[in-house]
């Protein structure tokens, strides 16, 4: 089977825990393979081998290595989507920029710390899997507005949405270029994209007041 064929089932989902715990292993093997091989030189056999598995089981679970790819981006994307919301969850929509964006970027940067295979994967999916990568990123912005509008209620709705994707899209690419660099850059970087965020933000919170209790000036 051509491996680079293009999903013709969608990848089977493990009713029982003993086929959740082989697709956990895998999706954490295919991981490896794509970041030491990239999509191109990833094979399923490669992947069956990480994992500890056959080649059979592998396609009981999923067609080919596209289908393995989509898998993960999903995986991804949820944890991604999970983290800003906890890194920027709406009951703290009154806290300062200061504090606020040391939240959002620590968060981001210990993830991307923690998983090792994020980036390659990430560039995967971006290329491979556009679907997934976009509905992420709408997710994500859908979120940020919505805490926008908790904590500028006078802000002009276009503002806010403009303001939600200039956001997300700046954290994003200073993750991904942190992730690009030595560990000892990857701390004055962080610094610099944080005082970017706090002070723009300082300027809304000056401008529009915040909207819940507990801090903000009035404009």
């Amino acid at each position: 089977m051509d491996a680079d064929t293009p999903v013709d089932r969608p990848p089977r989902a493990p009713q029982q825990e003993r086929g959740q715990r082989r697709v956990a292993q895998i999706l954490d093997a295919a991981a490896e393979v794509f970041v030491e091989h990239g999509v191109g030189g990833a094979t399923m056999q490669l992947i069956a081998e990480r994992a500890g598995a056959s080649v059979g089981s592998l396609y009981h679970f999923f067609p080919n290595k596209l289908a393995v790819l989509e898998s993960l981006g999903v995986q991804m994307a949820d944890r991604v989507r999970r983290l800003n919301e906890e890194a920027m969850p709406l009951s703290l929509v009154h806290l300062e920029p200061n504090a606020l964006f040391e939240r959002v970027l620590r968060a981001q940067m210990v993830f991307i710390e923690e998983n090792t295979a994020f980036d390659a994967v990430h560039r995967a999916v971006q290329q491979h899997c556009p679907t997934i990568h976009e509905s992420l990123n709408q997710a994500l912005v859908g979120h940020v507005s919505q805490f926008l509008a908790l904590r500028y209620p006078r802000m002009p709705e276009h503002q806010r949405l403009a303001a939600a994707m200039a956001s997300v899209a700046t954290v994003h690419a200073i993750i991904d270029l942190a992730a690009l660099l030595p560990t000892a850059m990857r701390e004055p970087v962080i610094r610099e994209a944080h005082a970017m965020l706090v002070a723009r933000y300082s300027e809304a919170d000056a401008r529009y007041g915040v909207g819940a209790t507990g801090g903000g000036s009035g404009a």
